[in-house]
């Protein structure tokens, strides 16, 4: 069951995507929804210090915690909306501290929810979304810069591979699939199977004996065509409302890396993914 749910809020002007879509999203569990808001410091070398003046770290600080109030406030006005049970947690700190200050935090919430990079915009959104998949040990949830719908899982893609990462998030998955008019299973053949890899038979199998039958289908990529660019089309001809896949990449030294089609999905999704490692 998913009851206690996390989610990063966004800094900045405009809606919180991720944040209404995890209000949503506790509403229909009745689940409790922890928002984190992050004051961030710049990380300065020692090296650089003294070219930054105490009133130029002062103002950076303030202006951080402006941000990080207005997040805050947008966010009580959304789940006041919804009536949820909800609350809400501060971190400071660098960037990359505050992600693993996050990534701790999670491991003791069901699933964690946090939006998609703007490619176009400095944020923190993929930082965090990095620490909780590769440090939680719990799924993180990735919501489109573009959602506009709140939460529904009526029709989900599994992004089947036979792999270590796909069968942890499909255990986690679980509650999600109950949800579901359909789920569909999706094999991108490339000709290279992961040695040890599961067939989708199988997996359609283990899931009937949890009630939920199961659209198996294969699909061979165009030439030139890539695994990522496969999926999104199958989300788009089937009206997907999310997808669960696992979160490839590894963690060296705390620098996490997001493996290739990890990378282009979390680049160009359209619907939430739900990825665990």
């Amino acid at each position: 069951m998913i009851k206690d749910i996390l989610v990063h809020l966004r800094l900045g002007e405009g809606p919180d995507v991720a944040a209404d879509y995890a209000v949503s999203l506790a509403a229909r569990f009745e689940a409790h929804l922890t928002a984190v808001a992050v004051s961030y410091e710049i990380d300065i070398p020692t090296v650089y210090t003294e070219a930054f003046s105490t009133d130029f770290l002062d103002a950076q600080r303030a202006e951080s915690r402006r941000l990080a109030a207005e997040a805050v406030e947008r966010f009580g006005e959304a789940a006041r909306s919804m009536e949820i049970s909800n609350e809400v947690r501060t971190v400071d700190g660098t960037l990359g501290g505050a992600a693993e200050q996050i990534g701790v935090m999670a491991r003791l919430y069901d699933l964690a929810v946090v939006g998609q990079p703007d490619p176009e915009k400095m944020g923190s959104e993929e930082v965090v979304a990095e620490a909780v998949l590769f440090d939680s040990g719990r799924p993180v949830l990735l919501v489109p810069l573009k959602q506009s719908r709140p939460f529904s899982a009526q029709r989900i893609l599994v992004a089947w591979d036979g792999g270590r990462a796909a069968a942890r998030a499909i255990a986690e998955a679980t509650p999600l699939f109950a949800q579901a008019d359909l789920v569909e299973a999706v094999v991108v053949d490339t000709g290279k199977s992961k040695p040890g890899a599961l067939p989708g038979a199988d997996l359609a199998r283990h899931l009937a004996r949890h009630g939920k039958q199961v659209e198996l289908r294969r699909l061979v990529p165009g030439s030139g065509e890539s695994v990522s660019e496969v999926i999104l089309k199958e989300i788009a001809s089937r009206d997907i409302d999310l997808v669960v896949m696992g979160g490839y990449g590894h963690s060296r030294l705390r620098e996490f890396v997001l493996g290739g089609v990890t990378r282009d999905m979390l680049d160009r999704m359209t619907v939430p993914v739900l990825l665990a490692h």
